[in-house]
Parts: C-alpha cells; sequence; structure tokens
C-alpha cells in the first residue's frame, strides 16, 4: 500500500491533470522517478519536494509531513531557537485548530513589518 506521501502527490498530479513524464519535465526529473515516488518505491530530496509542490502549487509544508521531512529553513529555525521553540511547543499542544489558525494569523502580524 502507497505511503501517504505517494498517494497525496499522485492526487494532486491526477487533480491537474498531469502526466508523470510533464510533471517530470516541470520537476526536472524523469517521469519514472515521479512514477516511483508514486507506487511509495522513492522518497523525494527537499529539493525535489520544493519543485513538486511549486510545479503543482501545494503546500510545501504538508508534503514536507507526509514525506517525514523537515524543510532545512524550518531545521536551522530550531536549532537557533534550540530552546524557545520546544517550550513554545509544549505550551500550545493543546490547542485546537482554530486557535492555531488564530495563532498563525497573530504571528503573521507581528512579523508582516520584518521583511
Amino acid at each position: 500500500m502507497p505511503n501517504p506521501f505517494a498517494q497525496k502527490l499522485k492526487a494532486l498530479r491526477e487533480d491537474k491533470h498531469i502526466g508523470v513524464r510533464e510533471l517530470g519535465r516541470m520537476c526536472e526529473c524523469t517521469g519514472m522517478h515521479i512514477s516511483n515516488m508514486e507506487k511509495g518505491k522513492a522518497m523525494p530530496s527537499g529539493e525535489m519536494l520544493k519543485k513538486l509542490a511549486a510545479a503543482l502549487k501545494a503546500d510545501i509544508d504538508e508534503l514536507s509531513a507526509l514525506a517525514d521531512q523537515i524543510d532545512p529553513e524550518v531545521s536551522q529555525l530550531i536549532k537557533d531557537k534550540h530552546t524557545a521553540i520546544p517550550s513554545f511547543l509544549r505550551s500550545a499542544k493543546d490547542l485546537t485548530p482554530e486557535q492555531w489558525a488564530l495563532l498563525k494569523t497573530q504571528v503573521e502580524e507581528m512579523t508582516r513589518g520584518d521583511d
């Protein structure tokens, strides 16, 4: 049985009516590699995840989670904030999905001027 990443990749591709060879061209790989990922025989690299997300207009964080990978940017943030992030996550572990969405919006508003 294919893994969750494989199932999601195939569903995203089919929803967009893109063939495996076409997606391969879009991601600079072979159609066979796309097919192998969809069958759970291969897992994507971090760079391939970014290409797949861009080509399929998909959420990179969702694809990364399904592929059991952590985006290198997120990994670096965890290293840089090695005491704050675990403490924050422990404090927030019981938030509802609605509270997480509100928290995300609040953080985005707080950091909007930091670009």
